[in-house]
């Protein structure tokens, strides 16, 4: 199995931290972000990465490499213009190839148990996967709930966690005119046919898309972690 960083974000909600430095290359402990999922991703034998990269790219991509330090190989997305996180996937479609691939938002620090668990649950019929996690402060409300296995938009509703095993089958129902769109756009497709799967995750999980998120990550693991 192959898998894809998202990485080609602006991180606009931290212009102070992110002005030269993108969010996957911010340190949690000893380890950036973006090394800290790759080595993951090694770990559980997922060896061949993609990672999509803009803003600052060089930036990125001359500090990760072609993957050789830490046992893997990546494949560099370039977009000129970020395309959005299904965008993202889309133009990557034909690295990713034909099998289902792990998908991991750069920009989140959670537990190597949670890749477990997706890989543990994941059955080759499931279009897609999703990762549900415990709904953070900062979406209370959270994305989506779990009905026999299956996403839905009932309630109480969990948060998505940015991890997941999808397919390419799950990117057939969408219009390749389209270039530019979230990932949502192509989850509501499949949730109004029935046909997405959720998984719910009970561990501890950051979304370091704020300063003061970020400031909450970097205390819970120099607190709780050894890194």
């Amino acid at each position: 199995m192959k898998a894809m960083i998202l990485a080609a974000g602006f991180g606009k909600r931290m212009k102070e931290v992110t002005k030269k430095l993108p969010k996957s290359l911010i340190s949690i402990g000893d380890k950036t972000l973006l090394e800290r999922t790759i080595e993951n991703l090694v770990n559980f034998g997922i060896k061949e990465i993609v990672i999509n990269v803009s803003w600052l790219s060089e930036l990125i991509m001359s500090q990760i490499g072609d993957g050789t330090k830490y046992g893997a190989k990546i494949h560099w997305s370039e977009e000129v213009h970020p395309l959005e996180t299904g965008g993202g996937i889309y133009k990557a479609l034909d690295i990713l190839g034909n099998k289902p691939f792990i998908t991991i938002n750069g920009d989140i620090w959670i537990k190597p148990e949670a890749i477990k668990l997706l890989l543990d649950n994941y059955k080759v019929h499931m279009p897609g996967l999703l990762l549900l996690a415990k709904n953070p402060d900062h979406n209370s409300q959270g994305d989506f709930s779990i009905e026999s296995g299956l996403i839905a938009y009932e309630t109480p509703r969990h948060t998505f966690a940015g991890l997941s095993i999808l397919s390419k089958q799950l990117f057939e129902l969408h219009d390749p005119s389209i270039k530019k769109f979230p990932l949502i756009d192509i989850f509501n497709l499949w949730i109004e046919k029935k046909d997405l799967f959720g998984i719910y995750y009970q561990g501890t999980w950051f979304d370091v898309g704020t300063k003061e998120r970020l400031l909450e990550c970097e205390s819970y693991v120099r607190y709780f972690e050894d890194i």
